[in-house]
């Protein structure tokens, strides 16, 4: 399964929400909530592989109606955080950067992260198109352990991925601790990459 895992990380680097949605927070709010983002998305990838096992990512695939209001669910989400971005002053974004990510708890960060994966309707499309396919009929194990295999792999690739992301965005961020100006800067430009990314839920 080693071409699986090279595809892998391909797609973890090719531009997408979830990888500018790492990008985003960690260029806000420091490299460790980046990571924290990251657990959270990887968890809804887990998920997303259960559902994909046992038959649900098909059923809201084929379904308009499930498939539509995932759309809204996610992009409601996504514009609450560009809300919540537009509404941070300088002076907060500041005072919160100095402890790299302290503003905003771990859970809650872990929890953006998920929810972002499990809201997103392209990340079930996405499931159903790149992992199906890498299981291989003629081994032995089966197709359903097959896929956990396929699945904690894509988490390996994209947590290498998106952690050097978080990495390299966190580290333009220590550069801006003393930088009001900055920071604010950072904080609109994270709510126009989620209004961005709300926008091209629709995009399908």
């Amino acid at each position: 399964m080693l071409n699986f895992f090279i595809a892998a990380l391909v797609v973890a680097l090719a531009p997408g929400p979830d990888n500018l949605f790492v990008l985003a927070q960690s260029a806000t709010h420091g490299a460790k909530a980046g990571f924290s983002v990251i657990c959270g998305l990887c968890t809804g990838i887990c998920v997303q592989t259960v559902l994909l096992i046992v038959g649900v990512s098909a059923l809201i695939a084929a379904s308009p109606v499930a498939f539509f209001v995932l759309q809204c669910c996610g992009a409601a989400y996504l514009l609450y955080l560009a809300y919540k971005s537009f509404q941070v002053r300088a002076g907060v974004v500041k005072l919160d950067a100095g402890a790299e990510g302290a503003g905003l708890p771990f859970r809650r960060l872990y929890l953006r992260g998920i929810i972002m994966n499990l809201t997103n309707p392209k990340a079930v499309l996405f499931a159903l198109s790149f992992i199906p396919p890498a299981v291989d009929m003629s081994r032995d194990m089966s197709p359903s352990l097959q896929m956990v295999v396929l699945g904690a792999e894509f988490v390996t690739a994209t947590f290498i991925v998106f952690g050097s992301i978080a990495l390299l965005a966190g580290a333009v961020k220590k550069f801006m601790l003393n930088s009001p100006k900055a920071n604010r800067n950072l904080n609109w430009f994270s709510g126009c990459v989620f209004i961005a990314l709300a926008i091209a839920l629709f995009a399908l």
